[in-house]
């Protein structure tokens, strides 16, 4: 059996889970031989409840989780979460493999008693989260795989020392159920519309909304015709609005609106209905899945040149741009606007690029040729 386990604070849910719940999901939608351990879930994935263990535990870990990441307190740390994950630990048996995602704490705890129960331990990075830890504790970091979802990640966490054996990447993908393009993609999905840009994400700082309202201010100011859309709330699902949201409302241009947070079949209808997708972060992005959700439906894509973004755009399908700075994103914007041949290109590279490199498919297989590597018996 392969346990998946998710981190302390990411349901198992397509509305209030992030990339790992949406990662899980989609790889080991049709694998018998792997549950899914987690907070809590609901049936939003339509994975039956016996793949599902909940770990009570988590409600009260997460309140020490983050600072205890962020300090030297490795046994204090490893105690608590070996009581917390008691829940997975007594279901373990030789040959079994616990694939833990994001959290490298829980392999530190696991290590130990996985090692003595002989279940293979992988370690699957969506995030910067080993670079936070003090190098002492990476020191003894111990796996029989890692897996990242973006050569940047990997390459990271090399720089900084750790230690990695077997280290693979492994990307995020779309669903191309949902994520297709149109029929015939023009400027408008509406001809008595105005041009869409579309922003997907979370609303805190290092997304860059802040950069796109002040792209579209400038394209307002030059006489565009055009109609920004921003979709997301501060965290996955809804949640009251932050200051920080509170302030984006306030120093909004009128040309561009807010939705409300979207998942599943009303995220990918959005992504249709736009022209062009932006995504302004000035964080080192690990990755960028809307990114591949914009190829997967032929929509071109304006992003800054970050982290693992510019790994999505290698066989094209964007217009990459230095983080914040707010005109070249208005320009860049505005090239495509004005340049139907250059649109038209960058949606039919982008979507080749999708098909070819972030089909959850081709995805799945990399995942399976891992497990199959490590010699379990699954």
């Amino acid at each position: 059996m392969i346990y998946h386990l998710l981190t302390e604070s990411e349901p198992f849910s397509e509305h209030f889970g992030g990339a790992l719940s949406r990662w899980t999901a989609n790889v080991l939608r049709e694998d018998e031989d792997s549950m899914i351990v987690c907070p809590w879930a609901d049936t939003s994935w339509n994975f039956p409840p016996r793949r599902i263990i909940a770990v009570p535990g988590f409600t009260s870990y997460r309140r020490w989780a983050l600072f205890l990441r962020r300090h030297p307190f490795g046994h204090f740390r490893t105690a608590l979460l070996n009581q917390v994950l008691k829940t997975l630990t007594k279901r373990l048996k030789k040959q079994d493999t616990v694939y833990i995602h994001n959290r490298p704490e829980f392999a530190l705890a696991l290590h130990s008693p996985c090692h003595q129960l002989g279940v293979k331990l992988v370690l699957h990075m969506q995030n910067s989260h080993l670079t936070y830890f003090p190098k002492q504790s990476m020191q003894k970091l111990k796996a029989d795989a890692f897996v990242f979802c973006s050569s940047f990640l990997k390459s990271e966490a090399l720089e900084f020392g750790v230690p990695l054996a077997n280290a693979n990447v492994i990307p995020n993908g779309a669903d191309e159920e949902l994520f297709f393009p149109v029929p015939d993609r023009g400027l408008v999905a509406n001809k008595t519309s105005s041009p869409v840009v579309l922003f997907v994400g979370r609303l805190v700082p290092e997304k860059g909304a802040h950069l796109f309202l002040a792209a579209m201010k400038m394209l307002k100011a030059k006489g565009y015709e055009v109609l920004g859309r921003l979709i997301g709330s501060s965290s996955f699902g809804m949640h009251p609005k932050t200051a920080y949201e509170q302030h984006l409302m306030r120093e909004k241009p009128s040309n561009v609106e807010f939705g409300e947070y979207l998942s599943g079949k009303d995220l990918a209808e959005a992504f249709r209905n736009a022209s062009v997708f932006c995504c302004p972060s000035i964080w080192n992005e690990p990755f960028g899945m809307v990114n591949v959700e914009a190829m997967a439906t032929a929509l071109p894509v304006v992003a800054t040149d970050v982290g693992g973004i510019p790994e999505i755009f290698e066989q094209g399908g964007g217009l990459l741009v230095s983080a914040n700075r707010p005109n070249e994103l208005a320009d860049a914007i505005e090239s495509l606007l004005t340049d139907s041949r250059r649109r038209a290109q960058l949606s039919q590279e982008g979507f080749r690029s999708f098909q070819k490199r972030y089909r959850w498919q081709g995805i799945r297989n990399q995942y399976r040729g891992l497990i199959d590597s490590l010699g379990t018996a699954a």
